[in-house]
């Protein structure tokens, strides 16, 4: 389960609120209210410009890691870098799509367009298959190189 409280923590920690955040990430207040409140999962692109914002990790924001991690490589979502990075991590672990598809629950052509850079992730099968190979999610956008 993803833990969202210190997307609360780390807006209030810089004394901008919800209003502002969401004006920020270019949603409504009520949008981002939910994602902090853990009642909606924050899409990976606005958890990515999140993150750049505040100048934290991915994992950091997702209290995967209490290294906050500020070396960020380039700021946005590449779903090319991103797709590379899976495929990469799955070959390494000498796993098809298919097995990954299974691990993930989707198809096996879901994996095809992700590592092809072609659709974005969610942020729950991301996080899910970061746990499950102990990659971290920064990593793996291509926000950090550990």
């Amino acid at each position: 389960m993803i833990n969202f409280k210190r997307i609360k923590d780390i807006r209030e920690d810089h004394d901008v609120s919800q209003k502002d955040m969401a004006e920020i990430l270019g949603v409504n207040r009520s949008t981002y209210s939910l994602w902090e409140l853990g009642i909606n999962v924050i899409p990976l692109k606005f958890l990515c410009t999140y993150a750049d914002y505040f100048g934290v990790s991915i994992d950091y924001v997702l209290n995967l890691t209490n290294n906050k991690n500020t070396n960020i490589i380039y700021n946005g979502l590449d779903l090319k870098i991103l797709g590379q990075n899976m495929k990469m991590i799955r070959i390494s672990d000498n796993l098809s799509q298919e097995n990954v598809a299974n691990i993930l629950q989707v198809t096996q052509a879901c994996i095809a367009r992700y590592e092809k850079g072609l659709v974005c992730i969610s942020t729950s099968n991301l996080y899910k298959f970061c746990k499950e190979f102990n990659v971290s999610m920064s990593y793996i956008c291509g926000k950090s190189n550990k």
